[in-house]
């Protein structure tokens, strides 16, 4: 029960952003939903700049994921071969943070694992992309 009423909670302060958030929160919730990951080993992927697949041509990318890592400049979600969306670098890496931030109020065993990673995802882009 806890694990859903963190996906609304997220939800619902991704939403009070007023950000483009809708793609990135539907993989967050896919993966949970379809077992294919749990949230701390989401968020140590990302920490490392890999993307995620939820499923089946149901994913998003980071610069890991590119040919040429020096070419990203903005995370790309797919739908099959179609880009469905894209957000700026640093808006994901708020996301991202909230996202910890509201999964650690959860589930506070996690959080310096969490927090750990969001904050190496900050670190990795902050310099590439910085504000």
């Amino acid at each position: 029960m806890a694990y859903l009423s963190w996906l609304e909670k997220l939800k619902e302060s991704f939403s009070s952003t007023g950000l483009d958030y809708e793609d990135l929160y539907g993989i967050i919730e896919a993966s949970i939903a379809r077992k294919r990951v749990n949230f701390p080993a989401f968020i140590y992927e990302t920490s490392k700049g890999f993307g995620f697949s939820a499923g089946e041509g149901y994913f998003y990318s980071l610069d890991q994921d590119w040919d040429d890592p020096e070419g990203f400049n903005e995370v790309s979600f797919f739908l099959g071969e179609v880009e469905t969306s894209s957000i700026p670098v640093l808006d994901y890496v708020f996301l991202m943070k909230i996202a910890a931030d509201v999964y650690s109020a959860f589930f506070p065993e996690e959080s310096d694992s969490v927090l750990g990673s969001a904050k190496r995802l900050e670190e990795r882009y902050s310099k590439k992309f910085p504000a």
